[in-house]
């Protein structure tokens, strides 16, 4: 088994954050990463009878983390030196829930890059193999980690 970075050390946040708990595998161009879902951070005051998944808004997010780490781990550029941020997504499949109890795994592939942009496509399924979001397309933007003070005149 390879070793991999953790997550935290490569993407710019953590807890409650970061939507990635472990590498599974890399090499150029292509990623696999897992995130355990858990009922406590579905909202772990829900009743028993609650039907506890993770809205698809963030599984599109943990999809997207996965294409960060594929950046980072590709150009060799850690989390404080660059900060990600997510363009567009086109033709998206949501297919199914993710629930409590349930691993996530994204499988990430990089389409292109041009200067700071960079193309992905993938897909997300639970842990025992089931489709639960298809992304045909989505594009990221790295910029410089300080440029969003810089463009804000906050500092």
């Amino acid at each position: 088994m390879t070793d991999h970075p953790d997550p935290a050390d490569l993407l710019p946040y953590g807890h409650p954050a970061l939507h990635i708990d472990r590498i599974l595998t890399h090499r150029p161009g292509a990623l696999t990463a897992v995130k355990a879902v858990s009922r406590h951070e579905l909202g772990g005051h829900l009743g028993p009878a609650s039907p506890a998944r993770l809205p698809s808004v963030l599984v599109l997010e943990s999809f997207l983390q996965a294409c960060g780490l594929l950046v980072a781990l590709d150009s060799g550029e850690a989390a404080p030196d660059r900060l990600l941020v997510f363009g567009s997504a086109r033709n998206l499949r949501f297919e199914g829930p993710v629930r409590a109890g349930e691993l996530l795994v994204h499988s990430v592939e990089l389409l292109d890059t041009h200067e700071d942009t960079a193309v992905f496509c993938g897909v997300s399924r639970t842990g025992d193999g089931q489709d639960v979001l298809t992304v045909e397309r989505a594009i990221t933007l790295s910029r410089p980690a300080d440029s969003l003070t810089a463009a804000t005149g906050d500092g």
